[in-house]
């Protein structure tokens, strides 16, 4: 039967519908991952081809060919530019706001076939303290209220290049998601005393049915309100409302946590497209004891339909306990320290 369920985290409402889908193994997909060789002489982000690409803005050194792990460069075709005037426009009945902020690329690899599930440590390394040095240096800009670090991977999430890069956006105003987040954890820990992500780690800990794997300072779940199939939220037990804050330790490990929360979601369902986004507090409107940063990752198995986008509540057509189930019984070839599951 059908359950309306609400996320515990962020009042967020979905409707699990798993009579609507398939058994887990039925979610298999035809690989989303393009052929591609080491290097592409057309591609803008392997090596040699800088004449195609801005200006080098950051670059991770490497000990091996061709010496770097990870750039960082603008956006070509940015969504915000830093040019425009944080300001708000004249005052009309319909508000406007230039254009202000910051688009920036992260090319996590020289290599054109590279991928998130087969990074080495030093390359996961690299990539993770990347994501958090970047966000760290725009939260401190004038003007900016978020941040926001996504990685698309496959075309049908929104890719437009198959090297593996992920992006960063900073924006002049606090989104509604991120203010509404905020607003709710700040209404829950008023009523209770309570951060609401503890508690919710907690009771997932404990319940550990939706738990994939949990480690010394993260637990990996499949959400008990997920919007679609086999959605993974990896969430630290610390408390830091933004990924600015995150610890040498968290950084640490998450690079391992991902690669293998990401390798056992293309082993269950087949190297599906998905978006993995890294969600964080606002910069001037948070509780840091209300809330804590997380990494989200979306695959592309479901595509919302008239009622979603019309009601703005998910339908997931699959069960979550049952997800958990499928990506736990993963066998994955990792050689990094992993915690067993909590009990």
């Amino acid at each position: 039967m059908s359950e309306y369920r609400q996320d515990a985290t962020t009042g967020a409402w979905v409707i699990v519908a798993p009579e609507r889908g398939r058994r887990p193994s039925d979610w298999l997909v035809d690989g989303n991952r393009e052929p591609a060789g080491d290097t592409d002489r057309a591609c803008p982000f392997c090596p040699g081809n800088e004449r195609l690409i801005p200006p080098v803005l950051d670059e991770t050194p490497a000990d091996r060919s061709p010496g770097w792990y990870t750039r960082v460069i603008a956006n070509k075709h940015p969504a915000l530019r830093p040019q425009g005037d944080p300001a708000p426009m004249p005052a009309t009945v319909q508000t406007r706001l230039a254009g202000f902020g910051y688009h920036e690329v992260i090319i996590e690899s020289p290599r054109h076939d590279a991928d998130l599930a087969t990074f080495d440590e030093a390359e996961l390394h690299a990539v993770v303290h990347t994501c958090h040095r970047r966000f760290v240096d725009l939260a401190k800009r004038p003007g900016v209220e978020a941040v926001f670090v996504f990685r698309n991977r496959g075309r049908r999430a929104g890719a437009s290049l198959v090297h593996p890069h992920s992006q960063v956006i900073a924006t002049a105003i606090a989104t509604p998601k991120v203010t509404a987040r905020a607003q709710w954890t700040r209404d829950r820990y008023a009523q209770t005393g309570c951060c609401p992500v503890c508690d919710e780690l907690e009771r997932e800990a404990t319940d550990g049915r939706r738990t994939v794997e949990a480690t010394r300072r993260f637990l990996v779940t499949v959400p008990f309100a997920a919007g679609s199939p086999f959605e993974l939220r990896i969430t630290p037990f610390r408390h830091a409302a933004t990924f600015a804050e995150a610890g040498p330790e968290e950084l640490a490990e998450l690079g391992p946590v991902l690669r293998r929360a990401v390798s056992r979601l293309e082993r269950a369902t087949g190297e599906p497209a998905y978006n993995l986004m890294i969600e964080s507090a606002g910069l001037r409107d948070r509780v840091p004891a209300s809330d804590h940063w997380s990494v989200r990752i979306v695959p592309d198995l479901a595509r919302p339909g008239g009622f979603e986008l019309g009601s703005g509540l998910p339908i997931n057509p699959s069960s979550p306990e049952d997800d958990a189930a499928a990506l736990r019984a993963t066998d994955i070839a990792d050689g990094s320290e992993a915690a067993g599951r909590l009990s």
